[in-house]
């Protein structure tokens, strides 16, 4: 018997749920074995029903279509915006590919996002705590010194803690 009696365009309708087998026809089933989902409007193939089978988190993007960690960035490494971090909500990018995070209050943050040699800044003065990166703090846990340029283990800053009034002698 026909599904549609009313649409000439529709005949059949095999799982369901309301939506013709015709893929030309008028409200075409893109799924038309599953009656949870019936369309994929990015055409990626998955559905665009976020209760049904097998649910595209991402229904404009055919390049994502699932998040695993719910952060809003997809798990697919070769589509667009990607999660780096996949299995973490509270990280997703890594510009300077150090393995630390963007998001600097994130898990693993990274303090420097833009330097690969530094990552964590532990007394927040804007010096990297790795000795042997860019611009390293050399008073780590001392946020007013981060430099010794004399040697002598008092800080340049004459006004800070510990500070040397005399930073090149």
């Amino acid at each position: 018997p026909d599904a549609f009696t009313n649409d000439s365009t529709q005949w059949n309708d095999t799982d369901g749920d309301g939506y013709g087998d015709n893929p030309l026809g008028n409200n075409p089933d893109a799924f038309i074995n599953d009656s949870t989902q019936w369309s994929d409007f990015d055409g990626d193939g998955y559905g665009d029903n976020p209760s049904g089978n097998n649910p595209d988190a991402f229904t404009n993007d055919s390049t994502q279509w699932n998040d695993s960690d719910g952060d809003g960035y997809g798990d697919n490494q070769s589509g667009n915006n990607p999660d780096i971090f996949p299995n973490d909500s509270t990280q997703w990018a890594d510009s300077d590919a150090d393995g630390y995070g963007d998001n600097a209050s994130g898990t693993n943050g990274d303090a420097f996002p833009n330097d690969v040699t530094q990552w964590q800044d532990s007394d927040g003065d804007g010096y990297g705590d790795n000795a042997t990166g860019n611009n390293p703090d050399q008073f780590p846990n001392d946020a007013s010194q981060w430099a010794d340029s004399d040697g002598d283990g008092y800080g340049d800053n004459a006004s800070g803690t510990n500070g040397d009034s005399f930073a090149n002698d």
